[in-house]
């Protein structure tokens, strides 16, 4: 008898008797215990329903990965994917960061979409899919679930399955497309891929059905935030017409030639109009979510007003976060904190370039100039940070910042070697004189404050909205106006700075879009996708510049800019491979160029 050979993408959605995973547990975001049940079980109860709605957000995404080890079986090993970006890198005595591949030029197809520490596991989105179609044909069955109980799942469902495929979208462009579960008596399991405008034609047609749905609410909080809702279909929609519209797929001629197969990595022809979708579903986004109570972060602190944005849940005053994820509560800061005395940990999995600090402008919106040597006046070591943007030090750790009560960071060699600090390269083999602050800042002291670090991972905020306009009427506009600046202002003025200059060109304008983009989003994993969506490839090569720093005997600071190093970025990199164990199996699934 012939083996039946059943790809990923159908495998899991199959119309199988099969054991579900499914949860229960008191706060939503807190990534669920799992007991097994039978499908047919599921939908006898309300409850048991429920069970499978909360399953089917178990596979994140995450981009916090914190479960510390020697040996480490996370995502990335524990860095993030800015590591991997001209604007950081990871501790180089630790083999196990995935962000060396990238940096290195050394990517295995295999490790990055179908392994615990690679990027992507690619079946893990089928998986998913699955679980939101199983909701989604059966859930008319629960006898004691209300009509509107069943067309809020529905809606959550529809949703899941279009962010599922635009995350399959952005990684690898035109995929199998599955929109149903399958039977395999009778429909056939060996899909090719779709070209990826099906895709995302098919995405759009998901959101639209959530959208139209008047029992999915705007948002959910208290225990039930985390939930999907239909402020964020609306913003899923414009992030999916903003990437379409983007020069990566947006364009006649792809980033590498795939012969009769360009519709699976591009859209075979430039069209404007593409932008002024984005634009179009952007500002419908924008409108219902101010309509509907969301509201950009803007307290008289604009020290804090950018950690509220990104850390904050609603019931602690975010008003702008549309969606977020959460792995795990009161995590190891081991990740997160400088090495050497007195901190414990030291991992130093995600450090911040010198390319990413220049980004920073003065609070006057001017530039520092960090060519050369910087020398600061006697006893004053931060002089010159203390005038940068105040998302600056939200974001960045940096030599004798005060981590928490008079714990300075000691980054500097120096001039008499024996009093070199604390934390510097020659005693704590520091690598870089930067750290990411972003997800911890506030919470440095928890153990002596004895505060609770519930880092959320934000996957959609009103700014990210105001960001998507900004960009998307740019490029629709010969030169941008009042409208493009507006959106770009209101954001920086509520970390207190300055408007962006007027008069700027339309190319002009893009590039602060952009700088825009990095900063606000800085390690939230923007800028990895965002440099592939605009192909600007080169960027990841470098060169990437760290500073070194020395205290002189005479108590002033030297901070000297320097090359580290070059990296690789070859073009088929825009584009994940598929899994080659997948590819192997030989029923039609077309690899991405260049793998």
């Amino acid at each position: 008898m012939k083996k039946m050979i059943i790809p990923i993408a159908a495998a899991f959605l199959l119309l199988l008797g099969s054991m579900m995973t499914s949860s229960c547990n008191k706060d939503f975001l807190e990534k669920p215990f799992s007991v097994t049940f039978n499908e047919d079980s599921i939908f006898v109860k309300y409850e048991n329903t429920v069970k499978l709605v909360n399953d089917m957000y178990n596979l994140g995404p995450y981009y916090l990965q914190l479960a510390v080890g020697v040996t480490s079986t996370t995502r990335l090993g524990g860095s993030m994917l800015e590591a991997a970006t001209d604007f950081g890198g990871s501790f180089r005595a630790n083999a196990n960061y995935g962000a060396h591949k990238f940096n290195f030029g050394t990517v295995d197809a295999e490790w990055l979409t179908n392994s615990k520490t690679g990027e992507d596991i690619y079946s893990n989105h089928y998986k998913t899919i699955r679980k939101a179609f199983t909701l989604l044909e059966r859930v008319e069955e629960v006898p004691d679930a209300s009509e509107a109980q069943k067309a809020r799942i529905k809606a959550e469902a529809q949703t899941m399955i279009a962010f599922q495929y635009f995350e399959l979208m952005k990684r690898y462009g035109g995929v199998p497309l599955v929109t149903k579960r399958l039977n395999v008596q009778t429909d056939d399991v060996n899909l090719p891929r779709s070209p990826l405008i099906d895709v995302y034609n098919y995405i759009i047609q998901m959101l639209d059905a959530a959208i139209a749905n008047p029992d999915f609410a705007a948002r959910y909080d208290g225990l039930d935030f985390g939930h999907l809702n239909k402020a964020f279909a609306y913003s899923l929609k414009a992030k999916a017409a903003l990437y379409i519209a983007s020069p990566l797929f947006n364009t006649a001629t792809p980033y590498m030639n795939f012969g009769s197969h360009n519709n699976l990595i591009c859209l075979t022809n430039y069209d404007p109009v593409r932008w002024e979708t984005a634009v179009k579903f952007a500002d419908d986004a924008i409108k219902y979510c101010e309509s509907n109570s969301y509201a950009m972060v803007n307290t008289p602190n604009v020290n804090l007003n950018y950690t509220i944005s990104y850390q904050y849940k609603p019931n602690q005053g975010n008003t702008e976060m549309i969606w977020a994820t959460q792995l795990v509560t009161n995590p190891s800061m081991a990740y997160w904190i400088p090495r050497g005395t007195p901190f414990s940990g030291g991992f130093s999995s995600n450090l911040v370039s010198m390319n990413m600090v220049e980004k920073y402008q003065n609070k006057d919106g001017s530039y520092g100039n960090w060519n050369g040597v910087v020398t600061t006046p006697p006893n004053d070591p931060t002089a010159p940070y203390k005038n940068l943007d105040p998302r600056f030090n939200q974001t960045v750790m940096y030599n004798m910042q005060t981590l928490y009560g008079t714990t300075q960071i000691q980054y500097y060699e120096h001039e008499t070697p024996t009093l070199a600090g604390n934390n510097s390269p020659s005693k704590a083999q520091t690598q870089w004189s930067h750290q990411v602050r972003k997800h911890v800042y506030g919470y440095e002291d928890r153990v002596s404050t004895q505060k609770t670090w519930s880092p959320i991972c934000s996957q959609m905020r009103l700014t990210d909205l105001y960001m998507m306009y900004a960009e998307a009427l740019n490029e629709t506009l010969s030169v941008p106006d009042s409208r493009v600046y507006d959106k770009i202002n209101l954001i920086r003025n509520r970390s207190g700075m300055p408007n962006i200059p007027t008069g700027l060109l339309k190319d002009e304008m893009r590039t602060k879009i952009q700088d825009e983009w990095a900063i606000e989003f800085a390690f939230e994993e923007y800028r990895f996708w965002d440099l592939k969506r605009w192909k600007m490839g080169n960027v990841f090569k470098g060169p990437v510049y760290d500073m070194a720093v020395k205290k002189m005997n005479n108590n002033t600071y030297t901070y000297t800019k320097y090359k580290f190093e070059d990296r690789q970025f070859y073009d088929w990199y825009y584009l994940h491979p598929f899994p080659p164990t997948e590819v192997s199996l030989q029923y039609g699934l077309v690899q991405n160029p260049g793998w």
